[in-house]
């Protein structure tokens, strides 16, 4: 069974939906000069006092809440294309990740629901191993000290 056109159609429309939702949201947010507590990733994330400091120096600017709005969503689709490649065949993850043996959408049945794994559940979990493995970069993304 493959995926059907009708589940590839809404699918790829929510996530555009999605883009664009969670930039214009965060811009917004950035625009107005509310608390940014809402960041949930990775978790843990906060900003400092200083990041806050800066953060308040983006309000009340429509040119740059646009131009935000803009970084943002590309940001997103970015993520999402080079998911999709991964998906798709025509990449492939990084090696040192572990064995990759590819992957694919198919339209969900009631056989197949029964041993779905949840990868929502998964993904703010997998930071913390991510971030023993990644590069060392002299910044990060959580304020974590160990």
């Amino acid at each position: 069974m493959k995926l059907s056109k009708h589940n590839i159609k809404t699918f790829l429309l929510s996530a555009n939906q999605k883009i664009e939702e969670n930039a214009d949201f965060i811009s917004d947010k950035l625009y107005k000069g509310d608390e940014m507590d809402f960041i949930t990733y990775p978790p843990n994330c906060g900003f400092t006092e200083e990041e806050n400091r800066s953060l308040e120096k983006l309000k009340n600017d429509p040119n740059l809440k646009s131009a935000l709005r803009k970084i943002l969503a590309d940001n997103s689709a970015g993520v999402l294309f080079d998911l999709f490649n991964i998906i798709d065949g025509t990449s492939e993850p990084d090696e040192s990740f572990g064995k990759w043996t590819e992957i694919c959408f198919v339209d969900k049945t009631d056989e197949l629901a029964e041993d779905l794994d949840f990868f929502h559940d998964e993904l703010y979990d997998k930071y913390w191993d991510w971030r023993k493995i990644r590069p060392k970069k002299g910044w990060k993304l959580d304020n974590y000290d160990g």
